[in-house]
This record gives C-alpha cells, sequence and structure tokens, in this order.
C-alpha cells in the first residue's frame, strides 16, 4: 500500500501540471482589434525602434591600469 502512495504523488502532480498547462494555454480571443498595427502611432513607434542604431559593435580600447585608477578616484582627492 505505501508503494501506490508513492506511486500516487508523481500522477497527482503530472496530471495538475497538465491541467494547468492546458489552462494557461487557452485561446482568450484577439488582444487587439484590427492587426499587428492598428494604429498609426504604434507603426510610427515600431519603425523608429527598428531604425534606432544599435550598441557599438567594437569594444573601448582598454587603457591599462591607469584608466582604471582615474575611474576609481573619489571626487575632491588631488589630481
Amino acid at each position: 500500500m505505501k508503494v501506490l502512495a508513492w506511486l500516487a504523488f508523481p500522477l497527482v502532480a503530472t496530471a495538475l501540471a497538465m491541467c494547468w498547462a492546458a489552462w494557461r494555454g487557452r485561446t482568450r480571443g484577439p488582444r487587439r482589434s484590427g492587426g499587428a498595427f492598428a494604429s498609426v502611432e504604434e507603426f510610427r513607434r515600431f519603425t523608429e525602434a527598428v531604425a534606432a542604431p544599435g550598441p557599438r559593435s567594437t569594444p573601448e580600447p582598454r587603457r591599462g591600469l591607469r584608466g582604471l585608477f582615474r575611474k576609481l578616484k573619489i571626487a575632491g582627492q588631488g589630481s
């Protein structure tokens, strides 16, 4: 009987996980009406985001320890 109890726990957990996945994946209807770009403003923001420059492709050159010490220097101390 103890073996059946130990086998029941994973089966119940699997059944609950399947129910949760089915509930979470249900279709709720369209979130927007009129397609992906329902308004002109949304399309304008989309094109601006796509046209924006991305991050630099080459990193800044390393400055060695001097550059590190300059970054770490506390304001107000000598030069």
